[in-house]
């Protein structure tokens, strides 16, 4: 909590930690002071800064927690993507205190003002010797693997490779390289076995125990995985320390307690839910996995695979819920990746002292740990083997996921006790699940009624799992219902419009992107949701406009996930290497990769796909050009959709007599609103109705520029904003055309009549 500048200038900032999500920059949440201008707003939370550029790597061991920098910084307010099915970044962001966010553009803007205390700046000299050595011991054998190792040992995921990040969520073993539980309860046995070793025994080893581990957790940077494993540690050694025994659930539901009596919002973050829920399950499975017959030789494994489904068992609903994605995978390959995350641990951790003393041994400790990192990575590409064991889904209704967690919790209550009463006479089964529910005064439960009732929970339980597991949504809406549907997505600033035809046919233009640097995938991110909120996990078409990265930005991770059937580009461009990577992943996943000219058309369930624009080119383009945007118009009966691209005076003044008039006419503003396009001439010769601009919330290209929207309200079209409205959908019978927006805004328009929701309004809109 403190003073936050808002607005350009100079920031002091008081770093308090470090985030552990980083691409080619470093991130750094803090409290902070402003010097300069005196003009201030008072925000509770912290602020994140990203700092970018090549240079930012190699500073990054200056910026320790607790040194005060000041950077050239303007502070902003997270925003977020206001479609359906996308998470709300910034509720998300805030929940973990963070207020502001800044980018500053290179990491010599940053100075140094002071150093931190002594704690912090020693804890900060031994995490940048870790990464050192780790760099040097096992990158020299893989710098992949050297990132994988820093972010197990030190938490460090600035150098991760966002592929690999991918695969390993995909194959359900992600958590083995953050921080949480089981690191730190490695740490814990090395610690203990260590001080066997040293004959150093008791309460005063459990205590040591305890302060090494608050160090290592104020060294990896905190979070809050990192928190609660401690916390879990902490208790579990103290109780021992101090000899006390209870219940796995008495000590479960106290942490859980003081974790939120300390941060009350916790309970609504994914990890907190993901993590007492896996705990949760495994405590509630282990008596009853281990009263089943098992040979001796085998229990290890059954119970490992116990607990493995029952985590399962209780997540993936939440998975689906809150990821939109489905993972058996884990379920098998946690068995090689957690020894195998036990390796690089262990070794990593293995190679930062024995550095100080042999640089050989450092390195054949690298080695160990390299093969770790490596079998983590090289187990998670076996879900290519089967790969319906991940998937995409569109996140489950609450009603739902609550049904099934009701029916899971009274089927388990039936099936432990048939385990645990094995033998037991129908009389004395009975008798205590009474005594078990506390009912046997109100009710005369009898055996046949209670295996009634636990199989009739088992099969709601497997009927509501089966539904979140197949999502029957997908089946109505790749049927379609007869209406042709086009969603403008808030991509910030770029261009993403999803087409859903009358029978059910898909055309996906433009996928997003950002015009910079980053590790945030619009494509995965944003336009992914949406495609799986409307019910589609594969898509018919995809048609790049052009090549600009605010465009086909988000395209890479849209054609991996849906693999389309065709992609459609306008003039080819050989030197680019973001169109040559696309087509090189659409070809790898099956699809057609097609150019589209003006004149060629296509129907789909009954509407025209029309091409206005590139003619064929009569010479080789040697870079991406606005002008050589694809323009396609879908006409369905009176109904005209046209989608534009970037296209600039030049081009509108070659189209603008060429396509024909439309009675309903909706178009997507030619490049966001600029004054390069949207000339007088052309707005009168098209003739919309509807003008929908696709811009980033207070762009710095002034997007859309005053005077091109006044030009479409003289022409009598009403204007929508994805940086005002969000998501803007257009709903058309063919004969008319709805308008809703995310925020709420609601349009109708017919062959006379244009009538608002927000401001009953009923007027003449003939053409």
């Amino acid at each position: 909590m403190g003073w936050r500048r808002w607005g350009p200038g100079a920031s002091e900032e008081k770093l308090a930690g470090s985030t552990v999500d980083r691409q080619d920059g470093q991130d750094r949440q803090g409290t902070s002071s402003a010097s300069g201008n005196p003009s201030f707003t008072h925000v509770h939370g912290g602020i994140v800064v990203t700092v970018v550029g090549s240079l930012a790597t190699e500073r990054v061991d200056d910026w320790r927690a607790g040194r005060r920098v000041r950077v050239p910084v303007q502070l902003r307010r997270p925003g977020r993507y206001l479609d359906p099915g996308v998470p709300d970044h910034e509720r998300a962001l805030a929940r973990r205190g963070t207020t502001l966010i800044g980018t500053v553009k290179s990491g010599a803007l940053v100075a140094v003002l002071a150093r931190g205390s002594q704690l912090d700046e020693t804890l900060g000299a031994v995490r940048a010797f870790a990464r050192r050595a780790i760099a040097d011991a096992v990158g020299q054998w893989s710098p992949s693997s050297a990132a994988i190792v820093s972010a197990i040992v030190i938490g460090d995921r600035a150098g991760l490779d966002a592929g690999i990040e991918r695969q390993l969520q995909k194959a359900g073993t992600y958590h083995v390289i953050a921080i949480s539980g089981g690191n730190i309860a490695i740490l814990v046995g090395l610690l203990l076995g260590a001080f066997r070793i040293a004959g150093w025994l008791g309460r005063m080893a459990m205590f040591a125990a305890i302060v090494l581990l608050l160090l290592y957790a104020r060294l990896v940077g905190g979070g809050a995985s990192v928190d609660r494993a401690t916390l879990m540690a902490v208790v579990y050694l103290g109780a021992r320390a101090l000899d006390q025994r209870t219940s796995p659930l008495n000590v479960l539901a106290f942490i859980a307690g003081v974790l939120v009596a300390i941060d009350p919002l916790s309970i609504a973050d994914p990890s907190f839910v993901l993590t007492f829920g896996a705990t949760l399950a495994i405590v509630l499975i282990a008596p009853v996995a281990g009263a089943w017959p098992t040979p001796a030789r085998l229990r290890p494994v059954a119970t490992m695979f116990a607990a493995s489904l029952a985590a399962e068992v209780m997540l993936f609903p939440i998975g689906a819920l809150l990821f939109s994605r489905v993972t058996f995978a884990g379920l098998g390959l946690n068995f090689l990746a957690i020894p195998l995350m036990a390796l690089a641990q262990v070794a990593g951790m293995a190679v930062v002292p024995v550095a100080l003393v042999s640089l050989r041994l450092a390195s054949i400790a690298g080695l160990a740990a390299h093969a770790g990192a490596a079998g983590l990575v090289w187990s998670a590409h076996l879900i290519r083997v089967v790969p319906v064991l991940t998937y995409r889904i569109a996140p489950p209704s609450a009603w739902v996921v609550a049904m099934y967690y009701a029916a899971t919790s009274a089927a388990w209550i039936g099936w432990r006790h048939r385990i645990a009463l094995g033998s037991a006479s129908e009389s004395d089964l009975a008798a205590r699940l009474l005594r078990r529910w506390r009912a046997a005064s109100a009710f005369a439960v009898r055996w046949p009624l209670a295996r009634t009732i636990l199989r009739t929970a088992v099969g709601m339980a497997a009927a509501s799992g089966a539904w979140i597991l197949t999502d029957p949504h997908r089946l109505i809406a790749t049927r379609g219902d007869g209406r042709l549907h086009v969603t403008f997505i808030d991509v910030g600033q770029g261009d993403a419009s999803l087409v859903r035809f009358p029978r059910g046919g898909t055309l996906l233009v433009d996928a997003g992107g950002l015009g910079f640097a980053s590790s945030f995938d619009i494509g995965d991110r944003v336009v992914a949701p949406v495609i799986r909120d409307a019910g589609f996990y594969r898509l018919d078409r995809v048609a790049l406009t052009h090549g600009d990265p605010d465009h086909v930005g988000g395209a890479g991770s849209v054609i991996e996930e849906f693999r389309p059937r065709e992609v459609w580009e306008g003039i080819p461009v050989p030197r680019s290497g973001a169109l040559t990577a696309l087509r090189a992943e659409t070809l790898a996943s099956g699809g057609r990769w097609a150019n589209v000219y003006a004149g060629d058309r296509v129907s789909v369930d009954g509407v025209e796909v029309l091409a206005w624009h590139p003619a064929r080119a009569d010479w080789e383009r040697q870079k991406v050009r606005n002008d050589d945007s694809l323009v396609l118009e879908l006409r369905w009966r009176d109904v005209s959709i046209l989608l534009t691209g970037d296209i600039g005076r030049p081009v509108e003044a070659a189209l603008g007599p060429t396509i024909p008039a439309a009675p309903l006419r909706v178009i997507k503003v030619p490049h966001h609103g600029s004054l390069t396009s949207s000339t007088r001439e052309f707005v009168t010769a098209i003739r919309p109705r509807v003008a929908v601009v696709s811009a980033g919330r207070a762009n710095h290209f002034g997007h859309p520029a005053p005077e091109v929207l006044e030009r479409y309200g003289a022409a009598g079209a009403e204007v929508f904003r994805t940086d005002q409205d969000g998501a803007i959908t257009v709903d058309s019978d063919g004969a008319s055309i709805e308008v809703r927006t995310f925020l709420g805004r609601h349009l109708t328009l017919g062959a006379s009549t244009a009538h608002h929701d927000d401001t009953k309004v009923t007027k003449d809109t003939k053409p």
